[in-house]
């Protein structure tokens, strides 16, 4: 399965976009395809929140509010590769960015077999990328969480943290809980270490970390969320704030 979102301003072209790319599609690659379609970005934020899977993105680019999405893209979902449609009254500097990273291009105005050479070259790459696996590992980069209504996959980035209440496992991510029978202990092991641990009950996705304040036992994570700091694990997550202080200096790239 390959999942791409279309995000164009203008339901027209977005529609002329999503047809484009189905069609191209069909002709490189028999591998299941998702396309998930919207012209507005409000659209776009709500899929994003959805925390579901993302391998490519072809998105308009009209002013800041579009580049906004691409670095929250580009957050969430490390591996997808993204496609830009800008406008020329955006400066390139704004969009041609590491924390954007796109991996191809096309200008406002564009002709017709302009616009399908780009999308078709940025299609063909991409799926030479998953081939190998340079695309969205799931064993690697999402939980996947098995019950008796089915077969849920959370991408790792949209875990906030993690709670253990009830004798359950609790997974937050930004609007919604998920819930297993399951130890602490056996739910760490199965995640990166980006996850830590600051309480018998609770470790949280240093991604989301904002701060940490040890004078009220307390870790806050972006959105508002707050998980408690217990004393036994106050050196944990104080020695992994310091290598993560240490990468940032160093010019590494680091979570959040």
């Amino acid at each position: 399965m390959v999942t791409m979102m279309v995000c164009i301003p203008g339901r027209r072209e977005a529609e002329s976009f999503e047809r484009l790319s189905r069609k191209l599609f069909a002709y490189l690659s028999e591998e299941e395809f998702s396309l998930h379609c919207f012209f507005t970005l409000q659209e776009a934020w709500k899929f994003l929140e959805t925390g579901a899977l993302l391998d490519m993105a072809c998105i308009g680019v009209t002013g800041r509010e579009e580049i906004a999405l691409l670095r929250r893209i580009r957050k969430q979902y490390a591996k997808a590769q993204l496609l830009l449609v800008a406008d020329a009254s955006v400066s390139p500097m704004e969009y041609l960015t590491p924390d954007v990273r796109a991996a191809s291009l096309l200008l406002y105005p564009y002709e017709a077999e302009q616009k399908e050479r780009i999308v078709h070259g940025f299609l063909k790459s991409c799926l030479e990328e998953h081939a190998h696996g340079g695309l969205l590992n799931q064993a690697q980069d999402v939980l996947v969480l098995e019950n008796r209504e089915g077969r849920t996959v959370i991408p790792f980035c949209q875990i906030y943290y993690i709670e253990v209440r009830e004798r359950k496992i609790f997974i937050r991510i930004r609007n919604k809980e998920y819930s297993r029978y399951d130890s602490m202990e056996h739910m760490l092991s199965r995640l990166p270490e980006i996850f830590v641990r600051c309480h018998r009950s609770f470790a949280f996705n240093m991604q989301h970390l904002e701060r940490v304040r040890l004078s009220e036992n307390a870790v806050y994570l972006e959105h508002g969320m707050v998980v408690p700091l217990s004393r036994s694990y106050k050196s944990a997550v104080k020695e992994c704030m310091h290598g993560r202080f240490a990468a940032g200096m160093r010019g590494e790239r680091v979570p959040g």
